[in-house]
């Protein structure tokens, strides 16, 4: 399972208390209800579901790790991925030249 780099260093040194917006992205064969059922046995609040069967979660920094650990998942996101505006916010390497 994918986890970003932005998700790794929260869970890395999580505040906590500190609350969070994750994108939990699930697997083409997982039932997206049960997957939301675990969210919020985790201690997750499901915001919204999105495109692909995917949820918007809120939870709080020191509960990340439980989130990744729920099964049906193929990625877990910061919530703000649809916020970046300039080649700076981009996680990955990029070269604006070409």
């Amino acid at each position: 399972m994918y986890v970003s780099r932005a998700v790794e260093s929260l869970r890395a040194d999580p505040l906590d208390g500190e609350p969070v917006d994750l994108v939990l992205e699930t697997a083409d064969d997982a039932d997206p209800e049960r997957v939301a059922a675990a969210a919020e046995a985790a201690g997750a609040t499901v915001e919204r579901h999105l495109q692909f069967d995917d949820l918007l979660v809120s939870t709080t920094q020191d509960e990340i790790d439980a989130l990744c650990d729920l099964d049906g998942l193929t990625a877990v996101q910061t919530g703000n991925v649809n916020a970046i505006t300039t080649a700076d916010d981009v996680e990955e390497d990029l070269d604006p030249d070409h």
